[in-house]
């Protein structure tokens, strides 16, 4: 019974962040929404439409002070107890999904220990955010990053530099909106892009309404910057199992990129050298230790690749997709950076909403946004593109109203933002084409939600 809970639970909330409500899905076994999760085995997930969930408490994220008291107490060992251990070597070696063509790494690695500035970043969820550590410093990408630095940087490392882009209860739709803004803005570097990313969004993307091709699409984004990336597929798993890494792992196959695994390394260990509450700190995210192990696990890949023979040549760019590239080169429209052409006009939707998601790694998440108050005035641009995806705050206010969304006049889509979630940006798809052609779009508040609010984070298209 309590794994038929957590599972209903985790069905909830990753449908509620990639736009789905729980009311896109029948309740209970006859509408039980599936997935592959092993190789020929579907992975089966029972849904209560009637409890709306409320999926983590944002106190539990790390704060302002890098403190979060009594999170990740739970584990009773530290990391270095484990690393000798014969057993936790098979685990970091199972870890290797795919060490992945490494002609990127060699060059990063060199670059690092000639002194030359080197940027790692990570995008993600709530994991790559650092959920469930007990501080900031013990998250998982940020011991990468400080593996990394004290393996290869020089001196005291302080030519290695770290951007965390995880963002609680997102998928990669999100992730490739907002990459730009949360990651390529902040690089220090001379030459203003990020060497290394962490992509992982493995337990987030269930459902998400692009097929992967908005996941793809970033990967390839990343890929595809001049100063030649390397890119790591980090796939996290939940207390129940549940991941998305056979379907995300046919992205990581398509160009040979680095893949790491936590189901196939120290998925297996619970119950066995780690108990359940051990290694995670919730039925979502790791503890410290959870945490910890990701990272060895990512960074014993990482100079396992260093190590090897160079290969041959650079990743190919040129093959045929995993799902999809539609979202190579997506443009985003926040309310305070667009591309002017498109003639905004934001009508009743002028306000910022001041109740956005904070969390440590960025700060305040999109302050300035489309929010609307009261009105009956329309949002309207018009683009040339052949897609639109929109990313609007969920929450569980009855003072939030539907939108209706024009394209080209005619209705396509109308949007309730009083989903019963916790104020998470969840994106859904308004249109998708194969051609671009010039589109006016109207966004207005649905007859009867005149004098309520709802909440536009932001939103994206391809030319």
């Amino acid at each position: 019974m309590k794994r038929m809970f957590m599972l209903t639970m985790i069905a909830a909330l990753i449908l509620t962040a990639c736009g789905r409500t729980s009311s896109d899905v029948k309740s209970n076994h006859e509408g039980a929404a599936s997935t592959a999760n092993k190789e020929g085995e579907s992975n089966k997930v029972d849904i209560d439409a009637s409890k709306p969930f409320v999926p983590e408490n944002p106190e539990n994220m790390p704060s302002d002070d890098i403190s979060n008291s009594g999170v990740g107490e739970k584990s009773g060992n530290k990391l270095e107890d484990y690393a000798k251990e014969e057993w936790y070597q098979t685990l970091l070696a199972n870890a290797q999904m795919n060490v992945g063509n490494n002609y990127r790494l060699k060059a990063i690695v060199d670059k690092a220990k000639a002194g030359e500035e080197v940027t790692i970043a990570s995008i993600g969820g709530s994991i790559t955010e650092g959920a469930g550590a007990k501080n900031y410093s013990e998250s998982y990408a940020y011991r990468t990053y400080e593996y990394f630095k004290n393996e290869y940087g020089v001196k005291d490392g302080s030519n290695i530099h770290f951007i965390n882009a995880g963002v609680g209860g997102t998928p990669s739709t999100f992730g490739i909106m907002r990459y730009q803004r949360d990651i390529v803005s902040r690089v220090a570097d001379p030459d203003g892009l990020p060497d290394i990313v962490m992509v992982e969004f493995a337990v987030n993307d269930y459902g998400e309404p692009t097929n992967h091709q908005a996941y793809e699409s970033l990967v390839k984004n990343i890929l595809l910057q001049p100063n030649a990336p390397v890119v790591i597929l980090v796939f996290s798993v939940f207390p129940t199992g549940f991941t998305m890494q056979d379907e995300l792992k046919k992205v990581g196959q398509t160009y040979d990129l680095m893949m790491v695994s936590t189901k196939d390394s120290a998925f297996p260990h619970i119950g066995k050298e780690w108990t359940e509450d051990q290694f995670f700190y919730d039925i979502y995210h790791p503890t410290s230790l959870g945490h910890g192990v990701m990272a060895d696990a990512i960074f014993h890949t990482i100079k396992a690749a260093a190590e090897k023979e160079t290969s041959a040549s650079d990743i190919d760019l040129e093959v045929p997709p995993a799902y999809g590239t539609q979202y190579v080169g997506l443009k985003s429209i926040f309310k305070d950076s667009y591309d002017k052409s498109i003639q905004l006009s934001l009508g009743s939707f002028s306000e910022d909403d001041p109740n956005v998601y904070r969390n440590f790694p960025i700060g305040k998440l999109y302050e300035h946004n489309f929010h609307h108050v009261s009105g009956t005035k329309s949002l309207k641009f018009t683009i040339d593109s052949k897609n639109l995806l929109l990313a609007y705050r969920a929450v569980n206010d009855a003072d939030f109203g539907e939108i209706d969304i024009y394209v080209d006049g005619e209705k396509t889509k109308t949007i309730n933002g009083n989903t019963g979630s916790w104020g998470q940006s969840v994106v859904d798809l308004i249109f998708s084409e194969d051609v671009a052609e010039q589109h006016t779009i109207e966004i207005k508040m649905a007859e009867g939600s005149e004098d309520k609010k709802f909440t536009i984070t932001c939103m994206g298209y391809t030319e």
